[in-house]
């Protein structure tokens, strides 16, 4: 069964629960476009991890409070948390006005299938519509504001590997390294599933208002921002949605951040294969479950890299997914 979510000014109306997502209705007033289920999964699945992790606790008491962090610190999925920040990412860009005005100019200039087809192929070509700049600027943004927050959490739980070592309990020797190792595995592979109260939480999160950095908007451009731009380029003309995930591997997938993510996982596993007493795993999940996945997120929204430049490159109705409230249209407005 397909589900519809609508999603108004940021609140989720409920009208009943199926299959672990609410459904729900959308104010007529609300500007929206629809985005496919699998997206605002991928998109739940970055929110629902990076708040999550961000919460772990460094006040390790013992090997079992380790072993309940070290599964939650490695509970994504690095192919659905690639695809999630540029869907999340994408979400925040739909809050740009100009951007959503350019896009529709866009959409006058060449014909709306042609358009579209270049978004896909070459998402790097969103660069060239009218308020890219901004609308990368807030996908930037709204992934520095979940990576940053795992990259301090894993600093300090780092610092505890070193500060838990006066506790006996921390140099004893770890039991069931097999089993512990087998859960953090399948903690990792699983996919995450929205669950009823998803959905709400990420639009008020990828929506949210912030102090964002003003800069030179080519700044702003990074693979996985330039991406959860053409997402949301995409989106506005109606091609993000369910029946269009088949041809979206080229904006949802990027080489680097990909590789980034299942490293993380690759290291943290090898560190945990060797890891003896209880503190050394503590090592593990501070550095490889935490700050290495951070440093993904980060890098992909450019926080700790040189930004990438992108030289400029030169239907009938779609299945609809969740609909996403978008900023009200900068013309709109003004004929009010």
């Amino acid at each position: 069964m397909k589900l519809r979510v609508g999603l108004a000014l940021g609140a989720v109306i409920v009208a009943g629960a199926v299959g672990g997502l609410a459904t729900a209705r959308q104010a007529r007033e609300a500007p929206g476009v629809s985005l496919a289920h699998e997206l605002v999964a991928a998109a739940s699945a970055f929110e629902t991890y990076s708040r999550g992790a961000a919460t772990i606790s460094p006040g390790f008491d013992g090997g079992a409070s380790v072993g309940a962090a070290l599964v939650a610190s490695a509970a994504y999925n690095p192919d659905q948390l690639e695809a999630g920040m540029v869907a999340y990412g994408a979400i925040a860009a739909l809050q740009e006005p100009a951007f959503l005005d350019g896009v529709r100019d866009a959409a006058l200039r060449l014909p709306r299938e042609d358009l579209i087809a270049r978004l896909t192929e070459q998402p790097e070509s969103v660069i060239e519509i009218d308020g890219a700049g901004a609308a990368a600027s807030r996908a930037q943004f709204a992934l520095r504001q979940r990576g940053e927050p795992i990259g301090a959490v894993g600093r300090a739980v780092k610092q505890a590997a070193y500060d838990v070592q006066h506790q006996a309990w921390s140099t004893g020797l770890i039991g069931d390294t097999a089993g512990r190792l087998a859960r953090v595995k399948a903690a990792a592979a699983a996919r995450f599933v929205p669950g009823d109260e998803d959905a709400g939480r990420l639009i008020q999160a990828a929506t949210a208002r912030g102090d964002r950095e003003q800069g030179a908007e080519g700044a702003a451009f990074t693979p996985i921002t330039v991406r959860a731009a053409a997402l949301a380029a995409l989106a506005v003309l109606g091609a993000a949605g369910d029946d269009d995930m088949a041809h979206l591997a080229p904006v949802l997938h990027e080489q680097k951040a990909g590789y980034c993510l299942k490293m993380a996982k690759l290291n943290l596993y090898q560190c945990l294969a060797v890891a003896g007493p209880h503190y050394e795993d503590v090592f593990c999940l501070g550095q490889h479950a935490l700050i290495d996945t951070a440093q993904c997120v980060t890098d992909a929204a450019g926080g700790s890299t040189a930004a990438i430049g992108f030289s400029q490159v030169a239907t009938a109705p779609r299945s609809k997914g969740f609909t996403i409230p978008v900023a009200a249209s900068a013309r709109m407005a003004d004929r009010r």
